[in-house]
């Protein structure tokens, strides 16, 4: 089965903890589903079609460690409908955030019904860029958070990988279903973050690999 290896450099990016409330803190790794995400936008898919992409596996690994921040911003803490005037809901909150995070994402189609495989081939093949179709930046998170560079390459480094692990440290979302989409719910698992190694496609029934779906 065909694998494909990118590069994502992202300068700015925060993934916040869906447990996070007043204080905005991140994961140290983009979770599965962001990544995911990531790669829809990047080929061209809209949300309610991702569902079509599902049983795509990933495996995720970081080169070096990001610098991490922190800042004071704005956030609205209010739920539209219940509220007139939404400016009397805005507070200023400390936001952390990750400084040149350098990503590498490996891609095969698992057991999807598509191929995401041959639409991110297309998304970054110049000659045949055009037959993707879509609009606005690239973002890995919120959407203020653009993505450098990310183009099809083989990793000549070391880097740490996200390990799917029962013991795991890290609680990371898999899937997340929206509620227009209909019935469903958002997927968890555990992962561990694996020392630093020599970073190489891993074997195909390698635990680093990650299966996404609901």
């Amino acid at each position: 089965m065909e694998t494909l290896c990118l590069f994502v450099e992202v300068p700015v990016c925060a993934f916040r903890p869906h447990w996070s409330r007043e204080y905005q803190d991140t994961y140290p790794f983009p979770p599965p589903s962001t990544v995911y995400g990531m790669l829809l936008s990047l080929a061209g898919v809209d949300w309610q079609q991702k569902g079509k992409y599902a049983g795509v596996h990933m495996a995720l690994a970081l080169e070096g460690e990001p610098k991490q921040s922190r800042v004071l911003r704005k956030f609205r803490r209010f739920s539209a409908s219940k509220v007139v005037d939404p400016f009397t809901f805005r507070r200023p909150d400390y936001q952390d955030l990750l400084l040149w995070l350098k990503l590498w994402v490996w891609i095969h189609d698992g057991e999807a019904q598509a191929s995401l495989v041959e639409k991110v081939r297309i998304s970054l093949t110049p000659a045949h860029r055009g037959e993707i179709q879509r609009y606005g930046g690239l973002s890995l998170g919120e959407s203020s958070h653009l993505i450098n560079d990310v183009s099809l390459r083989e990793p000549d480094c070391e880097g740490r990988f996200l390990c799917r692990d029962e013991a795991g440290f890290h609680s990371l979302p898999v899937w997340v279903h929206h509620p227009r989409n209909g019935q469903g719910k958002t997927r968890l698992e555990r992962f561990s973050f694996l020392e630093s190694r020599p970073l190489v496609t891993p074997s195909p029934k390698d635990l680093r690999w990650i299966p996404i779906g609901p």
